[in-house]
């Protein structure tokens, strides 16, 4: 692909494998077709004959003619056997979690993956938007797009605004239908445009299932659920070996760090609403939390919901909870033994720091594990056992709960109590490892003398969603000349005119905020500093001690600096923290965007801003109140120790998260170093590092706009 390069701004280092830089390229047009036609596919994928030269299109295409054109043919030949036996029908409810249904959207990647040119994946695509299931054929076109490297750089339309049933609730979607089927009644005209704007709020305005929901305003945000989305899209539990390279990102311990990450955050916000600790549950015990979706699929199934006190110790779950419990007693065990086998006889050593990498891929039964046969899908099969979905008895009639889809896990509360579970083995087995002694954790002239930060202030802020597609709308009529086509392209159409319908919703953000540290050295050296963000007190008012406090740590940058001898005046924004981005572009703008750098009169910018891999930079902080809440800020110096292979040098950094590329990472410390094993507290204050107590303030929109 060519692109002109344009260097705006100097490059920041990665944090916890993310490079969000500032560098920035611009699209040519053989990018901008590639990224017109990735757009218009995604568009009302529950339509059929939505795009008419499209659906033509697909009509001339005969994969089994074609086979030549794919690398691997046998992958190919593979899939076509199932198409013609028979996959998952049109309307039905997909999610990767069934197996039968999780073999066929893989044959469907491999199609879209072993496509040999941009041409033979763009007729395979355009071929299987018409005859392929809506929600597998999403699943595997966004996953052949993250992990195809001559796709690089393309932009995906936020999964919210492609299906909109999992991330709204179903008021809002009955709204928007409403509004088309009405004629536009209610609808503003700006320009060409038919527009309206729906208020959206979270599941417990109708409902109020129990305490959990104070803070649904964060388990449902749609960024945040998206990150998870896509963090799974990179790290599929189906995908790995030496052809996707993930395992040279080191997937086995960000899986767990990832979720560590996830919890320490969740728990933050839970003490800004007086709520504490995330509640533990017992596989022989009813499930105390409740909750209540109020999402609905696109062929008008609801999502089940589960009541409070939940028993799900039926006859029904037998296998399941006796599979569950098996599985993770094996992997106890394996732990506290320090080793276990892999069927071939191979033994692999637990007692290591490093072995962290091979318990977290057999904890996520990923292929990369080469164990699923002794230690299993335990993830796989309690999220199946927790979501409460009803018995089914025909392959296609499922009805996948709330944690079966990515996209809708992270809005249940026990999502975060199954993963405290859960990471209790990662906690196990950081506890057999010795402590980091003081000559680890110590760098030796070097000392932060003082620390200064902005005061910290959060609100809600109102943000707008694109959920046209919720909506069915008329064929397009693609054979009328281009002079007689709508100034954009095409957009939603209906009785002769073009409208948008919008979603908004208040979502926590945060006002930018600075941090300020001076650092001395007594001789010049490249340091890596990092700083965490965790709670000052329990939810009682007791002071944490050091070792209880050290998971609940959030992670919120870490950079590269070269000390000079002396003081060392370091200032950091929270603007060029490296691994937040900010909300996406709607679809309306970007194909919008689109469609004005094909006639020449913008230039498509292709950077990092608004990465699929990044953390909604929103959430920074917690909510805090409107008094202040206490948190503490962990700052740590350390040295630096370069990774094995250089950062970012197989990959191109502007455009790409580097997954499966063995060089995300611009150190080669352990994820969440020095908080990531148990603490000495006799030698664990060292002079480069430092607590710091800080008040998170709450304010209305209207206070933080007013003028004094």
């Amino acid at each position: 692909m060519k692109a002109i390069a344009l260097v705006v701004f100097a490059c920041f280092a990665l944090a916890s494998g993310y490079y969000m830089t500032k560098d920035v390229k611009y699209a040519d047009k053989d990018f901008l077709y590639k990224q017109k036609a990735i757009l218009e596919v995604l568009q009302h994928v529950h339509q059929h004959e939505v795009h008419t030269q499209l659906w033509e299109d697909s009509k001339l295409y005969k994969i089994y003619e074609h086979y030549n054109d794919y690398t691997n043919v046998t992958a190919v030949k593979e899939f076509y056997m199932y198409y013609e036996s028979g996959m998952l029908p049109f309307d039905e409810i997909f999610s990767i979690f069934s197996e039968y249904q999780r073999k066929q959207v893989i044959s469907l990647f491999n199609v879209f993956y072993y496509a040999k040119d941009w041409d033979t994946f763009y007729k395979s695509m355009v071929w299987a938007r018409f005859h392929i299931n809506e929600g597998m054929f999403v699943y595997a076109l966004t996953s052949a797009v993250l992990h195809r490297k001559d796709l690089v750089g393309i932009v995906l339309p936020a999964p919210y605004e492609i299906y909109p049933y999992y991330f709204f609730n179903s008021e809002v979607i009955q709204l928007a239908q409403q509004y088309k089927m009405q004629g536009f009644y209610g609808m503003k005209k700006y320009g060409d445009i038919y527009s309206v704007t729906i208020p959206s709020n979270y599941t417990g305005w109708y409902k109020h299932t129990n305490v959990e929901q104070k803070v649904s305003y964060f388990t449902e945000d749609i960024g945040l659920n998206s990150y998870y989305y896509y963090f799974h899209m990179d790290y599929p539990f189906w995908m790995g070996g030496k052809e996707f390279g993930l395992y040279k990102d080191r997937r086995g311990e960000f899986y767990f760090y990832q979720y560590q990450q996830l919890l320490a955050r969740y728990y933050l916000e839970r003490l800004s609403n007086d709520i504490g600790i995330i509640p533990e549950f017992s596989w022989s015990e009813p499930i105390k939390t409740g909750y209540y979706p109020d999402l609905r699929y696109y062929n008008g199934v609801y999502f089940p919901s589960r009541e409070n006190y939940y028993m799900f110790n039926t006859e029904y779950n037998y296998y399941y909870i006796q599979m569950i419990e098996m599985y993770e007693k094996r992997i106890f065990d394996a732990i506290d033994l320090g080793f276990f086998y892999l069927p071939d006889g191979t033994y692999v050593d637990l007692t290591k720091p490093e072995s962290i990498e091979y318990l977290g891929n057999l904890f996520q039964a990923n292929p990369d594990s080469k164990n699923t046969r002794y230690f299993g899908y335990l993830e796989l099969y309690a999220k199946m056992l927790l979501s409460a979905s009803p018995e089914h008895f025909e392959t296609y009639k499922m009805i996948p709960g709330i944690m079966e889809q990515f996209e809708t896990a992270m809005r249940d509360p026990v999502f975060y109590q199954l993963y405290k579970r859960f990471l209790k083995f990662y906690w196990q087995f950081k506890e057999h490892l010795p402590y980091y002694t003081y000559d680890e954790i110590y760098f030796p002239g070097v000392k932060i003398e003082t620390v200064e930060i902005d005061k910290l202030v959060t609100y809600f802020d109102k943000f707008e969603s694109d959920i046209t597609n919720a909506v069915d709308v008329e064929v397009y009529d693609e054979k009328l000349p281009m002079s007689e086509m709508k100034k954009f392209g095409k957009i939603a159409h209906y009785q002769g005119e073009d409208f948008v319908i919008k979603a908004s919703q208040y979502r926590l953000n945060h006002l930018p905020f600075t941090l300020k540290l001076d650092v001395t050295a007594e001789k010049a050296t490249k340091a890596f500093v990092k700083v965490f963000i965790g709670p000052k007190y329990d939810s009682y008012g007791n002071i944490y001690t050091i070792n209880e406090n050290r998971e609940n740590f959030f992670e919120l940058d870490s950079w590269v600096v070269d000390l000079k001898v002396g003081l060392n005046k370091l200032v950091h924004q929270s603007t060029d923290f490296t691994w937040f981005v900010k909300d996406r572009t709607t679809y309306y703008e970007l194909y919008k965007y689109v469609m004005q750098a094909l006639k020449g009169d913008y230039k498509f910018p292709l950077d990092m801003s608004e990465a699929h891999c990044g953390f909604p930079s929103r959430l920074m902080l917690p909510k805090g109140k409107k008094g202040g809440y206490p948190y503490q800020l962990f700052f740590y110096v350390m040295p630096y120790v370069a990774p094995k292979v250089e950062p970012f040098s197989t990959y191109d950094y502007t455009m790409s998260c580097g997954v499966g590329s063995g060089a995300r990472y611009n150190s080669a410390y352990p994820f969440g170093y020095p908080l990531d094993r148990e603490i000495n507290e006799v030698y664990w204050y060292t002079p480069n590092m430092k607590y710091y107590d800080v008040l998170i303030f709450h304010k209305t929109d209207t206070e933080i706009n007013a003028v004094y």
